[in-house]
Order: structure tokens, then C-alpha cells, then sequence
């Protein structure tokens, strides 16, 4: 008789019927026979493994599997115990699968598998590749209730599928939860367009969902494949609407309703947008005015203000009362000045219907250096590729003279000074000269760091000195997207379907949306004040800011330990940094099986 019998496995066996090869899952048996020797029995034939995949038995076998009691081990935990009770806090799971339904029974709804996804992108920053890797070593199974075994590729997908049909609902939702949850003021949001690269070819695409394509890019890198986002950020800079677009799509193509979702979420307050110059078209223009938007943002130069503003007499601009915060670290005589000088904007609609708008005329000194620097590179830059073809021309046999003036052509277009510099190759292309056009160089330097900003917002409710001060808080979106694109990864990133490549950069964006929540919410527990000690390596105090705040738990984990009474987790002895951290949030605990806390003490207002 068979004695000392060991553990249950499972085992595929292939088998070949002609020209195919069919695999059937088994599960075995190991035990010892009478001599001792290891030996496998089927205890059940669980049948062919495409057919158990297809029909969703092989995902209830996999979970039944890592339901089990979990293993012992060393598990990290990283930021989970900010991100979780935000998660919770503002509902995720309930608004995905409210808006995208599960049809029939599964062991993971689609809310469950994006939330899975979103603590993925604030933890393990990587390619979205083995997230069943990252699940197993955050034991996600103890923090989310989501077994890893269960977040493969094709669930993965599938959600992500679905998730791209609903994301504007996803998304309005979200944001809604964020200003009822935390108290948001989403009176003043800041809008702005990025760009999202991706790889590969995408000749297939579908047409219902963004088209992965080539367009200008945000990052002023031509030839390639991007979408477009944009997120609506609040002065306190928490992102809570974003929209995925065509990447060859002009960015100011909105809507009437682009405008009353972002009124929904300010309502009753009135809606102050502040934008840069991609969105400002007539019709949005028109748009703001008619459903009551108030708005501020960068004129394009498009619309030919320059030449109204050089003709304003230089006594007429006034200096502006601005100095950004970094600014004020600078010796005042370095600190940048503002100039600036009221103007008009008349504009003939369809319809034969004028509106007249406000305009402020800008002159910055850092913008107008700043021009001045990159004009006087380019400009020794292309002189030394001129240097370099001359010094060819005199040697050797004779050139010709054609493939010599595209040369020098492509010379003074790759440093964009074709209108200041002017060469001449003579007919036999024996000689080139070359001489710098300062009537050109100086109308330029009349327009250096000249920019028009466009408002609706009357002089009594908003000096110049706060209109520029608005704009330069554009900075806010701004680093919105450097979240987006810098510590989340997101791009570049090779997915086989543009509905998937939109739906991975919501999932990105509502990561954003926690990271700005974790961020404000901890600033606003140690107001008022405004650094904590040792933050920074070398127990350097600083202003929190979301990537120090993670970077702080990026190590923290726990060990999974067996005792006489079962189980039991052993966390990572906390920093200063990390009790002073938790305590603002007001968390209790790092570990999983006790850190899901009340609503209440994840940063809810009273």
C-alpha cells in the first residue's frame, strides 16, 4: 500500500492527434510507493486547456488556488498604505464597475482589475509588463483582495477594453468623488494638451476609440506615434478630468460639452479655465463667453497681436507685481521683471456677431534672455556648419555646385536662422560667404519675450498683476503632465490596440489624480507649515511633494513569518519620516490585514 503521501499539483501533459498538439491539464498526486520510490498519480483529468480558458474554468481553477492560505516571505509594501485608503476613500472600484458591468460570474470585477492597475503604476513605475509579478511581490491578494494569478494579459486587457468605452463617465465621476471626498475647490482648473508616444505600427485601429498617429508634439519630437492628453488640474494641483484624443488632432477642437463637464465639476462656483494657447479658437472662445466660463489664457500668435503691441509706446507698460517662488531665492537685481500694457481683441464670428475681448500685452526679461540665448546658439551653430563647407569647397577636386547650395540650405534651416543669416555660394562653388542680417536680428529683439495673454475677466476683478500671476500658475498642468510621463512611465509603451493604449493612459491619469490627492492631503494636515524634517537624504527638511512622499516608502515592506499560532506579518521598522507621514494621513498601520481603515481617517474633511 502507498504510504506517506505528499502534495497535490498541477500538470500539463501534451498530447499529438496528427497534425495538432493539444494540452490537457491533470491534477497529480506525489506520493512513495511500498519501495520508497516517488511516484505521480492523476487524481483528476480537469480537460483541455484551451477549452478551460475559453469558457473562464481555468481563471476559477486559478483562483481557487492562490485563495489559499499565502505563503510565507518577504513582501513589499511601497506606498500602498497612502494609496489604498484613497482608493476606498473615493469609491474607485464602485464607479468602474457602475459604469462598465460584468456579464455573467467572475472572481474579478473591471473595477477591481483597474484599481489593481492603478497601485500598480504608484508603485512599480515600470512597462506595464508581469503585473502578475508585481502583484505577487506586493502581495496584492492581502492589500486589494485581487489573487496575482488572476491579472493575467488577457484580463488585463479585457478590462482595459471595456474601460475605453466609459472613460469620460469614469472619469467625470472621479472627479466629482474627489471634490466631494476631499473638499477640492474646482472653481479655477488649469487645461493643457501633452503628448503620449507610442511604439510600434498600429495599421488597424479602431475607429471608435483615439487614433494612435503621427501630430505635433508636445515634446517637440517629430515623427511619432502619440495620442493626446489633457487634464483639468486645480490650484491645489490635483488633476480631476483628463481627455484622450487623436494624436493628429488639433488641440483646440472642443466642444460645448468639453466646457459643461468642466462646469459641472466647478458648479456653483463659476468656472475660471486658465489655458494655454492650443485651445484659444474663435468658437471656443465664443463658447466660454456664452455659457458663462470665465477664462485666461495665451494668445496664439496667429491672431497677429504683435504688431499692435510694438506700436504701443514703451512709457504705456507698466511693471507687473509678480515673482514666482523660486524667483524670490534669487538677489533682487536677478529676480525676472513683467511689463505689461491693457489692449482689445475684436472678433468677427459667424453670423456677422462681434465680441470684444480683453488683452494683456507681455513683456518678460527671463522669456526675452531666454530667446536671445537660443537665437545666438543657433546662429554660432549654423556659422560653423557655413565654416565647415567653405573650408570643403577650396579643397580637392571641384563640387557641384548644386549638391553645394542644398548644403548650405540645409545648414541655415536645421538652426531655423535662415531670415538672420545670408549666404552666397558663387556659380562655380569655389567660395562661400556668409553675413548676419541686423535689421532682421533687430526687429526680432523688438518681439523677444512679447506674449499677449486673452481674458473675459473685467479690470475690477482682475488687475494685470493677477492676470499674469494666473497664467504662470499654468505650471500646475504642466507638472501634472510631468507625473503623467515621468514618475508613472507611461510612455513609450507598445500596446497591440489603440482602445488599450487610450484605456492605459486613463489608468495613468486617475494615478495622478491619487498622487496629487496624497500630496494635498498631507500638505493641508501640517499647515501651516510648509516643510517636514528629513525628508530629503542627509535628514534634509523640504515642502512635500508627491515623488519625495513615495520615495519614502518605496523600501518599506513586511515579512510574512510562520508561528506556533499560524501566520503573521512583521512590518519594516518606520522611519521619523514615515510615522510623521503617517501620522498626518492618519494611518494606523503598514500592514495589509489591518490597514484598511474607516473613510474617516483617510483624510476626510469634517
Amino acid at each position: 500500500m502507498p504510504h506517506n503521501v505528499g502534495a497535490m499539483f498541477v500538470r500539463v501533459q501534451r498530447v499529438r492527434q496528427g497534425q495538432r498538439t493539444y494540452e490537457y491539464v491533470h491534477l497529480v498526486e506525489g506520493f512513495r510507493d511500498a519501495d520508497g520510490k516517488v511516484r505521480h498519480r492523476v487524481v483528476a483529468k480537469l480537460g483541455r486547456r484551451d477549452r478551460l480558458k475559453a469558457s473562464g474554468a481555468l481563471d476559477n481553477l486559478a483562483a481557487a488556488f492562490t485563495r489559499l492560505d499565502p505563503l510565507p516571505g518577504r513582501y513589499m509594501s511601497g506606498a500602498l498604505p497612502l494609496v489604498l485608503p484613497i482608493l476606498d476613500h473615493l469609491g474607485l472600484v464602485g464607479i468602474v464597475d457602475r459604469a462598465c458591468p460584468m456579464r455573467g460570474r467572475a472572481h474579478l470585477t473591471h473595477g477591481e482589475v483597474v484599481a489593481a492597475l492603478v497601485a500598480n503604476r504608484l508603485t512599480a513605475p515600470r512597462p506595464l509588463y508581469d503585473v502578475q509579478g508585481w502583484a505577487q511581490r506586493y502581495a496584492a491578494d492581502a492589500w486589494l483582495g485581487t489573487p496575482a494569478a488572476l491579472l493575467n494579459d488577457d484580463r488585463l486587457g479585457r478590462a482595459l477594453d471595456v474601460l475605453s468605452e466609459h472613460s469620460d463617465e469614469v472619469t467625470g465621476a472621479l472627479g466629482m468623488a474627489a471634490i466631494a471626498a476631499y473638499g477640492v475647490d474646482a472653481a479655477r482648473l488649469h487645461w493643457d494638451f501633452t503628448s503620449v508616444a507610442f511604439t510600434g505600427e498600429y495599421r488597424e485601429q479602431v475607429a471608435a476609440a483615439p487614433q494612435i498617429s503621427f501630430g505635433h508634439s508636445s515634446d517637440h519630437q517629430g515623427h511619432r506615434r502619440q495620442l493626446k492628453v489633457a487634464q483639468a488640474v486645480s490650484a491645489t494641483g490635483v488633476p480631476l478630468y483628463h481627455r484622450v484624443v487623436s494624436g493628429g488632432r488639433h488641440e483646440g477642437s472642443e466642444s460645448h460639452e468639453l466646457l459643461e463637464r468642466l462646469r459641472s465639476l466647478a458648479a456653483p462656483q463659476r468656472l475660471l479655465l486658465v489655458a494655454d494657447s492650443a485651445l484659444v479658437t474663435k468658437q471656443n472662445l465664443a463658447a466660454c463667453v456664452a455659457t458663462g466660463v470665465s477664462f485666461v489664457a495665451r494668445l496664439p500668435r496667429t491672431f497677429d497681436y504683435e504688431d499692435a503691441a510694438l506700436s504701443i509706446d514703451a512709457g504705456c507698460f507698466q511693471e507687473l507685481e509678480y515673482c514666482s517662488e523660486r524667483a524670490r531665492r534669487r538677489r533682487p537685481e536677478h529676480r525676472p521683471r513683467f511689463w505689461g500694457a491693457d489692449g482689445t481683441l475684436e472678433l468677427d464670428l459667424d453670423g456677422g456677431e462681434h465680441l470684444a475681448l480683453r488683452l494683456l500685452y507681455v513683456r518678460g526679461s527671463e522669456e526675452r534672455d531666454a530667446a536671445r540665448a537660443s537665437r545666438a546658439k543657433l546662429l554660432a551653430g549654423a556659422e560653423l556648419a557655413l565654416a565647415g563647407i567653405a573650408r570643403g569647397l577650396g579643397r580637392g577636386r571641384r563640387q557641384d555646385p548644386e549638391k553645394a547650395g542644398r548644403r548650405v540650405a540645409r545648414a541655415l534651416s536645421k538652426g531655423r536662422v535662415a531670415d538672420f543669416l545670408h549666404a552666397h555660394l558663387n556659380d562655380d562653388a569655389t567660395e562661400l560667404r556668409w553675413e548676419r542680417d541686423a535689421a532682421a536680428l533687430a526687429a526680432a529683439e523688438r518681439r523677444d519675450g512679447l506674449y499677449a495673454l486673452v481674458t473675459n475677466l473685467p479690470p475690477r476683478q482682475a488687475s494685470a498683476s493677477h492676470l499674469l500671476r494666473l497664467f504662470k500658475e499654468q505650471a500646475i498642468v504642466e507638472r501634472a503632465h510631468h507625473f503623467l510621463k515621468g514618475p508613472l512611465v507611461v510612455r513609450p509603451v507598445f500596446l497591440h490596440s489603440n482602445r488599450r493604449a487610450a484605456a492605459l493612459i486613463t489608468v495613468c491619469s486617475i494615478a495622478v489624480m491619487v498622487y496629487g490627492l496624497v500630496e494635498a492631503e498631507l500638505r493641508r494636515a501640517i499647515a501651516p507649515r510648509r516643510t517636514l524634517p528629513a525628508l530629503l537624504p542627509e535628514s534634509r527638511s523640504a515642502r512635500p511633494t508627491a515623488p519625495n512622499i513615495f520615495a519614502a516608502f518605496a523600501a518599506h515592506g513586511f515579512q510574512r513569518v510562520r508561528t506556533r499560532d499560524g501566520l503573521d506579518e512583521i512590518p519594516d521598522p518606520l522611519t521619523p519620516t514615515q510615522e510623521r507621514i503617517l501620522a498626518a494621513l492618519g494611518a494606523k498601520s503598514t500592514l495589509p490585514t489591518r490597514n484598511r481603515l474607516p473613510a474617516q481617517r483617510c483624510g476626510k474633511r469634517a
